[in-house]
């Protein structure tokens, strides 16, 4: 009898998990919809000059990752375009290639996306008041997003 209960516990706890997972966007490959872009970091002095064309920066092989839509409280450490840690899992991740350009399907609706920098998390822009980098999918439709991370330059 012992036996039967601990297997009735074990199946029943089995079950309350997989009910608890939660419900996340759908990332599908084989979705039309996608964000693609490039990732660029400027270093140093990226003041504009007269006559000299302005520079983007250099391409940077990172990772780039995609939440749910973040706002502040969700970030811990954050010094102005950096934090140290998110306090959700990402949705997905890529990696650029060698030229800074990434690509990644996603399904229709709200996300946010920031670039791994320095041990943490660059944040390219705020929307909002509260919100972090978010941007939408639309169906169908892909997405262009080019980052320039400028953590470590000076203006």
């Amino acid at each position: 009898m012992h036996f039967i209960l601990r297997k009735l516990l074990i199946f029943i706890i089995g079950i309350c998990l997989v009910a608890c997972e939660p419900i996340r966007p759908t990332l599908n490959s084989n979705s039309s919809s996608a964000i693609e872009g490039q990732v660029m970091e400027q270093l140093g002095n990226a003041m504009p000059m007269i006559g000299k064309s302005p520079s983007l920066g250099r391409p940077l092989v990172s990772k780039v990752y995609i939440y749910p839509p973040l706002n502040l409280d969700q970030l811990e450490h954050q010094n102005g375009s950096y934090c140290t840690k998110i306090r959700l899992a990402p949705l997905a991740t890529t990696l650029t290639d060698s030229a800074g350009h990434y690509r990644m399907p996603l399904q229709p609706g709200k996300y946010t996306v920031l670039v791994g920098y320095d041990q943490g998390y660059f944040i390219p822009y705020f929307s909002g008041i509260n919100g972090v980098a978010h941007f939408v999918i639309e169906a169908q439709k892909n997405t262009n997003l080019d980052i320039i991370v400028n953590q470590k330059a000076s203006y």
